[in-house]
């Protein structure tokens, strides 16, 4: 990709953040690297082309992936999903599920990628999991 290329694409990436409310960070996330990374790709570095690809694809799935009808609302329990899932629970949430998984044998990890395989109704292999964010005390 020419500098030019790069520059405009970097431009797109940066109005496309501001329009949907996001942050380098967020774009770390997505890539698997560190924040500091992605502001070294904005400023000065060329992304990676595996990288600016999945860039491209999150940007052009994102807005499908945030349309439909609104997501019920479960007392104790906030989920973000944009390409990746992130499940906050209260407490005494987080301790019956861990109990649960417990008592079935598995992690609290497995037990959500079983979960959500079982969702999909899938012949595909078990999902697993990346990250799992305990509730802050």
């Amino acid at each position: 990709m020419q500098v030019s290329e790069q520059a405009e694409f970097k431009n797109s990436v940066k109005q496309w953040l501001k329009s949907h409310g996001l942050d380098y960070r967020w774009i770390a996330e997505q890539c698997g690297v560190s924040e500091i990374t992605v502001r070294n790709w904005m400023s000065q570095k060329n992304i990676p082309p595996l990288k600016q690809q999945l860039l491209e694809r999150v940007m052009v799935q994102l807005p499908a992936l945030q349309q439909g009808p609104p997501a019920a609302v479960v007392q104790g329990v906030s989920v973000n999903a944009a390409l990746s899932l992130t499940i906050q629970l209260a407490p005494e949430l987080y301790n019956r599920l861990a109990e649960r998984a417990v008592a079935s044998g598995t992690t609290m990890e497995g037990m959500i990628a079983q979960a959500i395989s079982r969702l999909l109704e899938d012949e595909t292999p078990a999902l697993t999991s990346r990250k799992v964010i305990l509730p802050s005390k």
